[in-house]
């Protein structure tokens, strides 16, 4: 991510370096452009190289902070959310393994009232199928 925020500020840092141009059409309208065109025009590149800079220590400070390099305590929390994400995603996927596990072969349904509820021996195979898919597209 910081090496594509770094990309992006030179790329935009590029077009600065180009010439600029600026010539008067027969119309009498002004044009500005970084390709000299085939007529008379006036290289303004000079006139205009120095706007829209600052350098003020807070721009310094803000311009560092997005591209500091990584340290050991960045290395250290991405590591950490690593590691959360897949205790989480093995947690997910053991407890659809065990789901398979409890509604394969003969069961019966409780509902949270704790009465029996009727399920099909389709919908029941049904549910084991949408948990493998499940499985297939999340647990690999």
């Amino acid at each position: 991510m910081k090496l594509l925020c770094a990309v992006l500020i030179a790329s935009l840092a590029l077009p600065a370096l180009a010439d600029v141009y600026r010539w008067t059409d027969a119309a009498g309208k002004v044009h500005y452009s970084d390709k000299k065109p085939a007529g008379e025009a006036e290289d303004i590149t000079r006139a205009v190289s120095k706007q829209n800079i600052d350098t003020s220590t807070a721009e310094h400070q803000k311009l560092e902070q997005v591209l500091r390099k990584e340290n050991a305590a960045d290395r250290q929390y991405y590591e950490q959310q690593r590691v959360q994400a897949f205790n989480e995603k093995t947690q997910r996927c053991n407890a659809v393994r065990e789901r398979i596990w409890r509604i394969s072969g003969r069961v019966s349904f409780v509902d949270k009232q704790g009465r029996e509820v009727k399920v099909t021996e389709a919908e029941r195979n049904a549910q084991i199928e949408e948990l493998n898919k499940y499985l297939a597209r999340e647990c690999q």
